[in-house]
């Protein structure tokens, strides 16, 4: 006799549904067993980043002191705290650029050079911009690097080939910039975005076909990499947290490249000098005093690098 005040089965009822119809019915009910406990595991996820993203309290990035919500500064290192809101984001996974950030900054040369080129006739439309227009800006083309016009390689990193293309890695730039600036420091991160980007360039030069590449994102794997390789080699919580969201954003590059044909030689090979780079440097708060030099002249190079760059490519050299 069945009890009415028993739970109703469907999962039992569709396993015997599915016997008439010729299909396995413990098979059936062990596949919609798992589907529900997916289901299940999937909601108490969800209910449990909702509660982590509106806990009251505050956690001091730099120092980890848990504090009250109103506070501006943290009661332990007396570092800054951010407004609640860009807290709740945060918590989410994604990052906001300080205003003059360094991300920002090259966001902004990134923006620039783009608008140049579309104010300039016969280069395109704002969707996308022709090859030759992208060579005569700097684009890098493998035989004209190889006849000595090498500058390619670093006017090629702030060039890109339409609005998608700019505007993916321009939100990818201010999601994973704010994150190197906090680990290595302003200035070295617009060193280091510069380097893995020219060298990701390098690798394409050798490894590559004699198409027209360009675009930031073989800086951008690196600092992906170089994140990446400080999580891993840091061990802890958040580095581990860390270099698993580096990870996923690389393979998630690497998988829309394939998707869209894009120079995922410069992708890997920004990524792998990235990564090695972030085993091997030493994160800002742990910098020697000795060493302070040398994170400056870091710094200056990068500046140098970063401005030449942008004014070869608002200013192109001739080419052919």
């Amino acid at each position: 006799m069945t009890d009415p005040q028993a739970p109703f089965d469907w999962i039992e009822l569709l396993a015997k549904l599915s016997g008439w119809i010729g299909l396995n019915p413990v098979r059936t009910r062990w596949k919609l067993m798992a589907w529900r406990e997916s289901v299940h595991r999937q909601k108490n996820q969800a209910k449990t980043t909702v509660e982590h993203v509106r806990y009251a309290h505050k956690i001091c990035p730099y120092c980890g002191t848990l504090q009250d919500q109103g506070r501006s500064r943290c009661v332990a290192c007396g570092r800054s705290l951010s407004p609640r809101w860009i807290e709740m984001v945060r918590r989410l996974g994604l990052r906001f650029p300080h205003f003059q950030s360094v991300s920002s900054l090259i966001a902004f040369a990134l923006l620039l050079i783009y608008i140049r080129m579309l104010l300039t006739p016969g280069t395109g439309t704002l969707l996308s911009f022709s090859a030759e227009a992208l060579v005569r800006f700097g684009a890098q083309y493998p035989p004209f690097v190889a006849q000595g016009e090498w500058w390619r390689l670093f006017t090629a990193v702030f060039l890109h080939a339409g609005l998608f293309h700019i505007a993916f890695n321009v939100m990818a730039l201010l999601q994973i910039g704010p994150w190197v600036e906090q680990i290595f420091g302003k200035r070295r991160m617009l060193f280091y975005f510069m380097v893995t980007g020219v060298l990701a360039n390098v690798g394409y030069q050798f490894f590559g076909g004699n198409v027209v590449s360009i675009g930031a994102s073989g800086g951008l794997m690196g600092l992906i990499g170089l994140a990446g390789g400080w999580g891993h080699k840091d061990g802890s919580g958040l580095g581990r947290t860390v270099r698993d969201q580096m990870v996923k954003w690389a393979v998630y590059t690497v998988m829309f490249g394939f998707f869209i044909g894009a120079n995922n030689i410069a992708h890997v090979g920004g990524f792998l000098t990235g990564f090695l780079l972030g085993l091997w440097l030493k994160p800002v708060q742990f910098q020697s005093p000795s060493h302070n030099w040398w994170y400056g002249v870091e710094g200056f190079l990068g500046f140098v690098l970063a401005f030449a760059t942008l004014a070869l490519c608002l200013f192109p050299l001739p080419w052919g």
